[in-house]
């Protein structure tokens, strides 16, 4: 079973939030947090964009206490392109045909 969903938790005094364009929850108990990302060439992930998708999954684990795996998908138009940022954070990168096939 495939549960595909968006996620926001706003931030307060405790803690920081998160918005997560994709959410799907599987079967295999594991969970895809999918970020969509739209550019004209291959998606470079920043320091700043990494330590955003650390958070992100951070925040996740912490507010929803989850016991699954947790994965960070990229989908992209054109892929990734492979940098250091890209090796430390992106643990799935699919491209838009791979959605459309």
């Amino acid at each position: 079973m495939l549960t595909g969903l968006s996620w926001i938790q706003t931030g307060n005094n405790m803690g920081s939030g998160a918005q997560i364009d994709l959410l799907i929850d599987r079967a295999d108990r594991c969970i895809n947090i999918c970020e969509i990302k739209f550019s004209r060439t291959e998606f470079s992930i920043s320091k700043q964009y990494a330590v955003e998708l650390a958070n992100k999954s951070n925040v996740f684990r912490e507010r929803t206490n989850t016991r699954k795996a947790v994965f960070i998908t990229l989908i992209t138009t054109y892929g990734v392109k492979q940098n250091a940022c890209y090796t430390n954070q992106e643990e799935n990168n699919l491209t838009m045909e791979c959605l459309f096939m």
